[in-house]
């Protein structure tokens, strides 16, 4: 091989493991420190906390327990179905973080899940809450039971709520807007803070996916 010959794949060599070094950092997620986290949305504890044993009911009327949080990632946002505002937003964000997600890391995609856990028991049957989810995704899944248990687990989670009295007998529920993040062993890895915005959520959670 002649010495130009040489040169030229020399070149082209090293061509491709720039372009090669290029593309892993644009399909790569950036890895950002918990400060910066913080600042984009995401606060994520040094070391997350344990999450004591509760016992729930899902919207096919099957155990909501701890163990639902283990094996994989978890989004819990506390709502309602009777919710004006906040709780459609939410949800319709959080589904618009899923689909961007889908795109980026159909892997990732496939091992989240997100639950709404509803503050309203005593309206939210199950039956509301499979219609309601359903309007945002099949998968999605809600959450009711006993009102002290909800109370509980929420307190775990810095999810505060309350119920404030309104016309015709009926009631609106005051509550914490956070998207609570649950790792795979189960345990309060941090909590999306609002506004929420989908795009500065999927970039925070696939630096925490990197880390993980």
């Amino acid at each position: 091989m002649s010495n130009i010959a040489k040169t030229v794949v020399a070149c082209v060599a090293f061509m491709a493991l720039v372009l090669g070094l290029v593309f892993h950092r644009i399909v790569s997620p950036a890895v950002l420190s918990n400060a910066q986290l913080a600042e984009n949305g995401l606060f994520v504890y040094d070391l997350p906390r344990p999450v004591s044993a509760f016992a729930l009911t899902d919207h096919e009327g099957v155990p909501f327990t701890q163990e639902r949080l283990r094996g994989k990632w978890s989004l819990l946002f506390f709502g309602y179905t009777f919710c004006p505002d906040i709780c459609p937003i939410t949800l319709a964000t959080i589904r618009q973080f899923d689909q961007l997600l889908q795109e980026a890391d159909p892997e990732a995609a496939a091992e989240l899940q997100v639950a709404m856990i509803s503050v309203d028991p005593q309206r939210d049957t199950a039956e509301k809450l499979d219609a309601y989810m359903g309007y945002f995704d099949e998968d999605y899944i809600g959450v009711t039971g006993q009102y002290i248990d909800i109370f509980n687990l929420g307190r775990q989670l810095n999810v505060a709520f309350g119920y404030t009295p309104a016309e015709n007998g009926e009631y609106l529920v005051n509550h914490s807007g956070e998207i609570v993040l649950i790792n795979p062993d189960g345990e309060f890895h941090g909590f999306f803070k609002i506004p929420h915005d989908p795009e500065k959520m999927l970039r925070n959670f696939r630096s925490v996916l990197a880390t993980w």
